[in-house]
């Protein structure tokens, strides 16, 4: 193999070769391509497998290899897939890993790399695809990974990354995948990650992320699978979750989520997993949960949820909604009391007695205003009507007291018996109506003993309002 100075591709892929690889391979300086994936190999890889600077695409994957990194790999600037995954490489990987501007791929996961990701990562100007999961790698994201536009796969879960997650992440804008699931990160999801608008896969589960789930989540209306569980979210879950309408998996479990399910989730008509348990929610399972009949799995134990279990096949084993406040269930084999059949026919009754109740104390408000008003239009006018009939009178009685007698005279038909009121010791009284509308009692006086009292007089007629 090694006198094949002149070979560039070489694919072994999926054999049952064994043993070490040879040394002379080495000599082949003009390879391209080496494919050795899911073998049985073991031991080293060859120290000079990029001597000649040629090599492109370079896979191992699934075999047995141990060690380091070649020094030579690690100058092969002209690489553009590399897959070293599920392997026992060891070594740091800052220092075994270099600039690639040509690379395109590169799978590291399931290895014992260790060391912080080396920010020359968003030098890789045409980089699609990285992923360094599974290792032992430490330390923050680094902002410079931004700088890798062309980054549609991110997947650095299961090291123990620490600090936050870079806002800057939300400025790649081919990410459709995103991977930082069991690390040890913290502090809150960036709101500014809602820019990622072609989002299909978000990871963030068991991590010590904290603070409210942000409603711009709301924006990846690509995303099928949303994972943020285990960590320390609290609050409400945002309605924003039911703009994702191609979501399939939704996993929630084990924070500090509070407040009742949203009815908003009905919207997600293309989801098949529900994991909401280990929460604080509490009230009613929305009625509206039905209607999502794609639902295959779902669980909500160990909540504060009451009320009717919806009736749909996902609920179909008592550990999927054990350790609740209060659940019901008409359905035996979900192992709860029965939900009470008059329970929705109280509750409209309830809120029929609610409604009249308004409707009736709004009815007697607006009587009562009108009454009211009515009311004191009429007090108005007897008030503005009697400062004008006492002045009337005044003028009458004080300045024109002959037109005051012709009106009494008048008024009570010269003493017209049909006027009578009564009879006293001094005189007769009669009842007078004047045109102004008053009423006056006029008392005649009997004739004095010399009888020279032929006419009433204004000044000895006595009158009264």
């Amino acid at each position: 193999m090694g006198n094949l100075s002149s070979l560039t591709n070489l694919a072994l892929l999926d054999n049952e070769l064994n043993g070490a690889i040879p040394v002379e391979m080495n000599n082949i300086t003009h390879l391209t391509s080496l494919q050795l994936g899911d073998n049985n190999f073991i031991g080293h890889l060859p120290k000079e497998i990029c001597l000649g600077g040629a090599l492109e695409n370079f896979s191992v994957n699934g075999n047995n290899f141990t060690g380091p990194i070649p020094k030579s790999l690690k100058n092969c600037t002209s690489l553009f897939r590399v897959r070293l995954e599920k392997k026992q490489f060891t070594g740091d990987i800052d220092e075994s890993f270099g600039v690639y501007p040509n690379l395109n791929f590169i799978d590291l996961s399931s290895n014992n790399f260790y060391g912080e990701i080396y920010e020359k990562w968003g030098q890789c100007h045409m980089l699609t695809h990285l992923n360094i999961s599974n290792n032992n790698i430490s330390g923050a994201i680094p902002l410079q990974l931004a700088k890798a536009i062309q980054l549609g796969q991110l997947d650095l879960s299961a090291n123990h990354l620490t600090r936050k997650i870079p806002k800057e992440l939300g400025t790649l804008p081919l990410l459709f995948k995103l991977l930082l699931g069991n690390n040890n990160l913290s502090g809150s999801i960036p709101s500014k990650l809602g820019n990622l608008s072609k989002l299909e896969i978000l990871d963030f589960a068991l991590n010590n992320l904290s603070s409210a789930i942000p409603k711009q989540l709301g924006n990846f209306w690509k995303l099928l699978s949303l994972n943020l569980s285990v960590n320390r979210f609290v609050d409400t879950i945002p309605n924003e979750i039911g703009n994702m309408r191609n979501l399939r998996s939704l996993d929630l479990s084990q924070n500090m989520l509070t407040g009742e399910i949203p009815s908003l989730l009905e919207e997600l008509q293309k989801l098949e997993m529900l994991n909401l348990s280990h929460n604080e929610l509490s009230g009613n399972i929305p009625h509206t949960f039905d209607n999502m009949r794609s639902l295959t799995l779902v669980d909500i134990s160990d909540n504060q949820l009451e009320g009717p279990l919806p009736n749909i096949r996902a609920f179909n084993s008592f550990e999927e909604f054990q350790n609740n406040k209060d659940l019901c269930s008409n359905n035996i084999t979900h192992h709860l009391k029965p939900c009470s059949s008059n329970g929705k026919k109280a509750n409209k009754f309830s809120l029929l007695i609610i409604i009249v109740l308004i409707v009736s104390t709004l009815v007697f408000l607006f009587a009562f205003v009108i009454v009211a008003y009515f009311l004191f239009q009429k007090l108005i006018k007897r008030k503005v009507k009697s400062p004008e009939a006492e002045v009337n009178l005044f003028a009458i009685c004080s300045h024109d007291g002959e037109l005051l007698y012709e009106h009494i005279i008048l008024g009570i038909d010269n003493f017209d018996p049909k006027h009578y009121i009564g009879a006293g010791g001094y005189g007769t009284v009669y009842k007078a109506e004047l045109p102004t509308g008053q009423v006056l009692a006029v008392k005649k006086l009997h004739s004095s003993k010399d009888g020279d009292m032929a006419n009433l007089k204004l000044s000895e007629a006595r009158f009264m309002l």
